[in-house]
Protein backbone atom coordinates (compact mmCIF):
# COMPACT_ATOMS: atom_id res chain seq x y z
CA UNK A 1 0.00 0.00 0.00
CA UNK A 2 1.36 3.22 -1.21
CA UNK A 3 2.28 5.74 1.47
CA UNK A 4 3.04 9.02 -0.40
CA UNK A 5 0.28 10.80 -2.85
CA UNK A 6 0.83 11.01 -6.30
CA UNK A 7 -0.76 14.23 -7.90
CA UNK A 8 -0.18 16.23 -11.31
CA UNK A 9 0.45 19.86 -11.49
CA UNK A 10 -0.74 21.86 -14.97
CA UNK A 11 0.52 25.06 -15.25
CA UNK A 12 -1.96 27.27 -16.93
CA UNK A 13 -1.49 30.31 -18.40
CA UNK A 14 0.88 32.91 -17.36
CA UNK A 15 2.05 30.49 -14.58
CA UNK A 16 3.58 28.28 -17.18
CA UNK A 17 6.13 30.98 -17.78
CA UNK A 18 6.42 31.48 -14.50
CA UNK A 19 7.06 27.98 -13.52
CA UNK A 20 9.24 27.09 -17.17
CA UNK A 21 7.52 24.11 -17.03
CA UNK A 22 3.70 22.65 -18.56
CA UNK A 23 3.24 20.86 -16.10
CA UNK A 24 4.84 18.79 -13.13
CA UNK A 25 4.49 15.23 -11.10
CA UNK A 26 4.69 15.78 -7.38
CA UNK A 27 4.98 12.87 -4.58
CA UNK A 28 3.16 14.04 -1.20
CA UNK A 29 2.78 12.70 2.06
CA UNK A 30 -0.71 11.22 3.66
CA UNK A 31 -3.58 14.11 4.13
CA UNK A 32 -2.09 16.28 1.43
CA UNK A 33 -4.40 19.31 1.23
CA UNK A 34 -4.13 21.96 -1.33
CA UNK A 35 -2.05 24.48 1.05
CA UNK A 36 0.06 21.46 0.53
CA UNK A 37 0.70 21.24 -3.19
CA UNK A 38 1.17 25.10 -2.71
CA UNK A 39 3.95 24.83 -0.91
CA UNK A 40 5.52 21.97 -2.92
CA UNK A 41 5.38 24.24 -5.90
CA UNK A 42 7.07 26.81 -4.53
CA UNK A 43 9.96 24.76 -3.50
CA UNK A 44 10.38 23.28 -6.89
CA UNK A 45 9.41 26.38 -9.05
CA UNK A 46 10.33 29.68 -6.76
CA UNK A 47 9.87 32.02 -9.84
CA UNK A 48 6.31 31.74 -9.38
CA UNK A 49 6.59 32.94 -5.65
CA UNK A 50 5.62 36.65 -6.79
CA UNK A 51 2.55 35.42 -8.86
CA UNK A 52 1.45 32.35 -6.54
CA UNK A 53 -0.87 34.38 -3.91
CA UNK A 54 -3.36 35.58 -6.73
CA UNK A 55 -3.22 32.09 -8.69
CA UNK A 56 -6.36 29.93 -7.97
CA UNK A 57 -5.82 26.37 -7.38
CA UNK A 58 -8.48 24.00 -9.37
CA UNK A 59 -8.61 19.95 -8.12
CA UNK A 60 -10.37 18.23 -11.03
CA UNK A 61 -11.27 21.09 -12.52
CA UNK A 62 -13.11 22.38 -9.44
CA UNK A 63 -11.61 25.30 -7.75
CA UNK A 64 -10.47 24.69 -4.50
CA UNK A 65 -9.52 26.43 -1.37
CA UNK A 66 -6.49 25.67 1.09
CA UNK A 67 -8.13 22.45 3.18
CA UNK A 68 -9.15 20.66 0.57
CA UNK A 69 -7.78 17.52 0.64
CA UNK A 70 -5.86 15.37 -1.88
CA UNK A 71 -6.21 12.15 -3.40
CA UNK A 72 -3.65 9.95 -5.61
CA UNK A 73 -4.02 10.73 -9.18
CA UNK A 74 -5.42 13.95 -8.67
CA UNK A 75 -4.82 16.85 -11.60
CA UNK A 76 -3.66 19.88 -9.93
CA UNK A 77 -4.53 23.42 -11.97
CA UNK A 78 -2.65 26.51 -11.65
CA UNK A 79 -5.11 29.15 -12.80
CA UNK A 80 -4.01 32.87 -12.92
CA UNK A 81 -6.48 35.62 -12.33
CA UNK A 82 -8.93 35.76 -15.78
CA UNK A 83 -9.68 39.29 -16.90
CA UNK A 84 -11.41 40.22 -20.13
CA UNK A 85 -11.29 44.19 -21.85
CA UNK A 86 -9.38 42.36 -25.00
CA UNK A 87 -9.60 40.07 -27.48
CA UNK A 88 -12.74 38.57 -29.17
CA UNK A 89 -14.42 38.00 -25.74
CA UNK A 90 -17.85 40.13 -25.31
CA UNK A 91 -17.69 39.46 -21.79
CA UNK A 92 -15.41 41.25 -19.26
CA UNK A 93 -15.88 40.33 -15.27
CA UNK A 94 -13.10 41.10 -12.98
CA UNK A 95 -12.52 42.20 -9.35
CA UNK A 96 -10.18 44.65 -8.22
CA UNK A 97 -8.47 46.23 -5.16
CA UNK A 98 -8.22 49.90 -6.45
CA UNK A 99 -10.05 52.17 -8.28
CA UNK A 100 -12.51 50.84 -11.27
CA UNK A 101 -10.94 52.06 -14.60
CA UNK A 102 -14.63 53.72 -15.65
CA UNK A 103 -12.93 54.84 -19.09
CA UNK A 104 -11.82 51.38 -20.09
CA UNK A 105 -15.00 49.49 -18.98
CA UNK A 106 -16.70 52.29 -21.81
CA UNK A 107 -14.41 51.55 -24.23
CA UNK A 108 -15.03 47.67 -24.28
CA UNK A 109 -18.80 48.09 -24.82
CA UNK A 110 -18.09 50.78 -28.09
CA UNK A 111 -17.82 50.85 -30.82
CA UNK A 112 -19.74 48.33 -32.41
CA UNK A 113 -22.01 49.58 -35.46
CA UNK A 114 -24.60 47.48 -35.31
CA UNK A 115 -25.61 48.50 -31.55
CA UNK A 116 -27.89 50.79 -31.02
CA UNK A 117 -28.15 51.35 -27.02
CA UNK A 118 -24.96 51.48 -24.46
CA UNK A 119 -25.81 51.81 -20.67
CA UNK A 120 -23.72 51.90 -18.07
CA UNK A 121 -23.65 52.09 -14.06
CA UNK A 122 -21.94 52.94 -11.61
CA UNK A 123 -22.57 52.20 -8.04
CA UNK A 124 -20.62 55.57 -5.45
CA UNK A 125 -20.46 55.07 -1.56
CA UNK A 126 -23.07 57.86 -0.26
CA UNK A 127 -22.02 60.20 2.01
CA UNK A 128 -24.36 59.56 5.59
CA UNK A 129 -23.82 60.37 9.27
CA UNK A 130 -25.11 57.98 11.61
CA UNK A 131 -27.25 60.21 14.81
CA UNK A 132 -25.01 58.00 17.29
CA UNK A 133 -21.71 56.80 15.46
CA UNK A 134 -21.34 60.16 13.09
CA UNK A 135 -19.17 60.18 9.98
CA UNK A 136 -19.44 57.14 7.53
CA UNK A 137 -15.89 57.05 6.87
CA UNK A 138 -15.88 53.74 4.36
CA UNK A 139 -17.36 50.85 2.90
CA UNK A 140 -15.63 47.85 3.50
CA UNK A 141 -15.90 45.08 0.81
CA UNK A 142 -15.17 41.04 0.50
CA UNK A 143 -15.84 38.63 -1.22
CA UNK A 144 -15.54 34.44 -2.47
CA UNK A 145 -13.73 35.89 -5.44
CA UNK A 146 -13.57 32.66 -7.46
CA UNK A 147 -17.28 31.86 -7.09
CA UNK A 148 -18.02 35.86 -7.62
CA UNK A 149 -16.49 36.29 -10.78
CA UNK A 150 -18.31 32.90 -12.00
CA UNK A 151 -21.58 33.99 -11.18
CA UNK A 152 -20.92 37.65 -12.98
CA UNK A 153 -19.76 35.59 -15.64
CA UNK A 154 -22.96 33.66 -15.68
CA UNK A 155 -24.95 36.64 -15.65
CA UNK A 156 -23.54 38.46 -18.29
CA UNK A 157 -23.85 35.07 -20.44
CA UNK A 158 -27.69 35.37 -19.69
CA UNK A 159 -27.80 38.85 -20.47
CA UNK A 160 -26.59 37.92 -23.67
CA UNK A 161 -28.72 35.43 -24.94
CA UNK A 162 -31.68 37.33 -22.83
CA UNK A 163 -31.08 40.75 -24.65
CA UNK A 164 -28.97 40.14 -27.13
CA UNK A 165 -26.29 42.08 -25.60
CA UNK A 166 -23.38 42.58 -27.83
CA UNK A 167 -20.92 43.24 -24.90
CA UNK A 168 -21.09 43.40 -21.28
CA UNK A 169 -18.27 44.18 -18.56
CA UNK A 170 -19.02 44.23 -14.85
CA UNK A 171 -16.35 45.05 -12.47
CA UNK A 172 -16.95 45.25 -8.58
CA UNK A 173 -13.94 46.61 -6.49
CA UNK A 174 -13.12 45.10 -3.23
CA UNK A 175 -11.57 46.23 0.16
CA UNK A 176 -12.19 50.03 1.26
CA UNK A 177 -13.94 52.45 -0.90
CA UNK A 178 -14.70 55.76 0.88
CA UNK A 179 -17.67 58.06 0.31
CA UNK A 180 -17.56 59.63 -3.57
CA UNK A 181 -15.97 56.51 -4.87
CA UNK A 182 -17.27 53.53 -6.85
CA UNK A 183 -17.69 49.92 -6.07
CA UNK A 184 -19.45 48.64 -9.09
CA UNK A 185 -19.96 49.10 -12.41
CA UNK A 186 -21.23 47.57 -15.42
CA UNK A 187 -22.01 48.59 -18.94
CA UNK A 188 -23.99 46.95 -21.63
CA UNK A 189 -24.54 47.28 -25.32
CA UNK A 190 -27.67 45.78 -26.66
CA UNK A 191 -29.02 46.99 -29.81
CA UNK A 192 -31.92 48.78 -28.98
CA UNK A 193 -32.13 51.36 -25.69
CA UNK A 194 -34.80 49.20 -24.66
CA UNK A 195 -32.93 46.54 -24.20
CA UNK A 196 -29.96 47.93 -23.12
CA UNK A 197 -31.82 49.77 -19.96
CA UNK A 198 -33.65 46.55 -18.91
CA UNK A 199 -30.61 43.85 -19.44
CA UNK A 200 -28.42 46.69 -16.82
CA UNK A 201 -31.05 46.83 -14.63
CA UNK A 202 -31.27 43.29 -14.15
CA UNK A 203 -27.82 42.82 -13.68
CA UNK A 204 -27.62 45.18 -10.91
CA UNK A 205 -30.19 43.50 -9.31
CA UNK A 206 -28.80 39.98 -9.63
CA UNK A 207 -25.60 41.39 -8.50
CA UNK A 208 -26.79 42.34 -5.22
CA UNK A 209 -28.61 39.29 -5.13
CA UNK A 210 -26.66 35.94 -5.93
CA UNK A 211 -22.89 37.24 -5.89
CA UNK A 212 -21.26 36.25 -3.17
CA UNK A 213 -19.67 39.77 -2.33
CA UNK A 214 -20.15 41.85 1.25
CA UNK A 215 -20.37 44.69 2.36
CA UNK A 216 -20.07 46.94 6.07
CA UNK A 217 -19.76 50.09 7.46
CA UNK A 218 -17.27 51.71 8.91
CA UNK A 219 -18.05 54.59 10.77
CA UNK A 220 -16.09 57.25 12.59
CA UNK A 221 -16.13 55.94 16.18
CA UNK A 222 -15.12 52.84 15.22
CA UNK A 223 -18.61 50.98 14.90
CA UNK A 224 -18.95 48.28 12.18
CA UNK A 225 -22.15 47.29 10.94
CA UNK A 226 -22.89 44.37 7.80
CA UNK A 227 -25.16 45.30 5.15
CA UNK A 228 -27.50 42.72 4.04
CA UNK A 229 -26.76 41.42 0.80
CA UNK A 230 -30.12 40.74 -0.23
CA UNK A 231 -31.75 44.03 1.13
CA UNK A 232 -31.98 47.67 -0.26
CA UNK A 233 -28.63 49.57 0.74
CA UNK A 234 -31.76 51.73 2.42
CA UNK A 235 -33.15 48.80 4.86
CA UNK A 236 -29.71 48.45 7.72
CA UNK A 237 -29.63 45.64 10.12
CA UNK A 238 -29.85 46.96 13.70
CA UNK A 239 -26.86 45.20 15.06
CA UNK A 240 -23.46 46.87 15.92
CA UNK A 241 -20.20 45.97 16.06
CA UNK A 242 -17.59 47.79 18.03
CA UNK A 243 -13.88 47.34 16.19
CA UNK A 244 -10.85 49.38 16.99
CA UNK A 245 -11.25 52.61 15.54
CA UNK A 246 -8.81 52.21 12.15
Amino acid sequence: MSTTIRVTALFLGPARDYAGAESATFELPPGATVATIRSAILEKFPRIRPAISSIRIAVNQEFAGNEHPLRNGDEIALIPPVSGGGGSDPIWVELFDGPLPADRVREFVAGDPTVGGIVSFEGITRSETDPEHGRLIRLDYEAYASMALCRMRSLAETVCERWSAGRVAITHRLGPIPPGEASVMIAVACPHRAEAFDACRWLIDMLKRDVPIWKKDVFEDGFVRWVEPNQPDESRPTNLQSEPRP
